[in-house]
């Protein structure tokens, strides 16, 4: 879990009097972009072992062929999951594809993850019970709620990959 995490909008300092964290909202350049962000994230999301949750639902298909591929995998998955969880078996979960957890320590769904998180209605992410990332329906916009060490990692790794992003203060 990360340490100093407060409410949304507040900033306190940490003992050195730095800023502990801070929400920012993150705009990419385009959906490219936004991946690759989103991939530089889901790494640190990982290390700190965020839970990370998907709703695999789009308003419009997918033009992207890596990103459609990563749907139909997840989907794959989530029903896969859903079939052998003897929980939601017995106990008859409504909908499949919403509240899907990740696992960012499976490869190939962290890959699926960053080609997809912007690109479908709802992605988030949590450390204990603070919602540290979430989509806001666009696929060049997410917002961040994190240690501003972590942020400055993670624009530093998509930037050196080539991403253009932005980052705006929260609103």
């Amino acid at each position: 879990m990360f340490a100093g995490f407060f409410p949304i909008g507040k900033k306190p300092a940490n003992s050195r009097g730095k800023e502990a964290a801070i929400m920012l909202y993150i705009e990419a350049a385009n959906s490219r972009d936004m991946e690759t962000f989103i991939s530089a994230l889901s790494r640190e999301l990982q290390l700190f072992k965020a839970d990370v949750y998907v709703d695999l639902y789009i308003d419009e298909p997918l033009s992207d062929e890596g990103a459609d591929e990563s749907f139909r995998a997840m989907i794959r998955i989530a029903t896969q999951k859903e079939k052998t969880d003897r929980r939601s078996r017995i106990l008859g979960r409504r909908d499949p594809l919403m509240g899907v957890k990740v696992d960012l320590g499976q490869s190939d769904q962290a890959v699926h993850f960053s080609r997809i998180a912007h690109r479908i209605i709802n992605a988030e992410g949590w450390c204990g019970d603070h919602q540290v990332f979430g989509t806001v329906e666009s696929s060049v916009r997410v917002w961040v709620d994190m240690p501003t060490e972590v942020i400055k990692r993670v624009l530093l790794a998509a930037t050196a990959a080539g991403a253009i992003i932005r980052v705006n203060p929260s609103e």
